[in-house]
């Protein structure tokens, strides 16, 4: 059978992802998976989170849209707003829970892109057939976002992740990025069932020949040849939040992150002031995949936001 998919991002409110969906593979990220008729909805929680910023990024680097449960106003939910608006998650949800109102909520809304996220009831069945109406159209070459790999006995290598664009086959054969090892798709799960493809939104979990998991660690993404361009020098026009503490100068240092994938960088040339842009030369101390439109910027030694800009690219 054929099925759909997509990835939703649940933040705020913990454990609320336990509501909507069966418990899978967990780390810094909780994956939590349901049926729908046809449809089969991951959901990605930052079990780490707030201790570690990271997991609040990557699993918005997995979703394609986000529900933002609110029970309280705090400086987690400031800064969970500040990155849903630098990785411009723009499909989202808003389910207010506890005591807050929603015209408390507006000021810090301004401005980003949660301003247009629709309110939803408190109601999980009704959030998931929501979340259901995402169909995600199978346009490019395939490529596929590594978030976990490890050795199965009897098996091999085997790369649990998200397809982000195109569908993916058995038997394909795919270049791992960043860097261009070749891997061969032996066989592939979706929903724990055997399939021979599977298209964007699926959360895949693909056997893999003659790799070791170290070969593939998250963050890698298996592409076409050539469907993803990676860099470690970035010339970009970067935004940087009227939240974050300080200007950006020459010789600062933070991370890079795109697609799970994060790198320290430099900058070499250019500033920008807090709510304004500017150019910048970064130097990035490895490769990262340019790819999904955009480069997000964080710090975990900062006071909340942690992240606080972004480039398009």
């Amino acid at each position: 059978m054929s099925f759909k998919g997509n990835v939703t991002a649940v933040l705020g409110g913990g454990g609320f992802a336990g509501q909507l969906g069966k418990k899978g593979t967990a780390s810094d990220i909780t994956l939590y998976n349901f049926k729908l008729q046809d449809a089969i909805l991951s959901f990605v929680e930052p079990s780490s989170y707030p201790d570690k910023v990271q997991s609040l990024v990557s699993a918005l680097n997995m979703a394609d849209q986000a529900v933002l449960r609110v029970d309280v106003l705090n400086a987690e939910l400031a800064e969970t707003i500040v990155a849903l608006d630098a990785v411009g998650m723009e499909k989202g949800y808003v389910v207010y829970s506890g005591n807050v109102e929603p015209e408390a909520l507006k000021p810090l809304l301004a401005g980003t892109v949660v301003a247009f996220y629709e309110e939803l009831e408190n109601q999980p069945m009704e959030i998931k057939e929501k979340l259901a109406g995402l169909v995600l159209k199978p346009d490019g070459e395939v490529v596929v976002q590594v978030d976990h790999s490890f050795m199965v006995k009897g098996v091999g290598t085997v790369a649990l992740g998200v397809v982000k664009q195109g569908t993916v086959r058995k038997h394909d054969t795919l270049s791992v990025y960043p860097g261009r090892m070749k891997v061969l798709v032996k066989n592939m799960q979706v929903h724990d069932v055997d399939e021979e493809e599977a298209s964007v939104g699926s959360r895949v979990g693909l056997a893999l020949k003659d790799v070791k998991p170290e070969d593939v660690p998250r963050g890698s993404l298996l592409a076409a040849d050539g469907a993803v361009k990676t860099s470690s020098m970035l010339d970009v026009e970067v935004s940087l939040s009227k939240y974050a503490q300080r200007p950006l100068n020459v010789q600062d240092t933070f991370l890079a992150n795109s697609c799970v994938n994060y790198s320290p960088a430099k900058i070499l040339e250019g500033s920008v002031s807090p709510g304004g842009s500017g150019r910048l030369r970064l130097a990035l101390e490895k490769e990262i995949p340019l790819f999904g439109g955009r480069v997000a910027y964080l710090d975990p030694g900062l006071k909340m936001p942690r992240i606080f800009a972004y480039s398009k690219v």
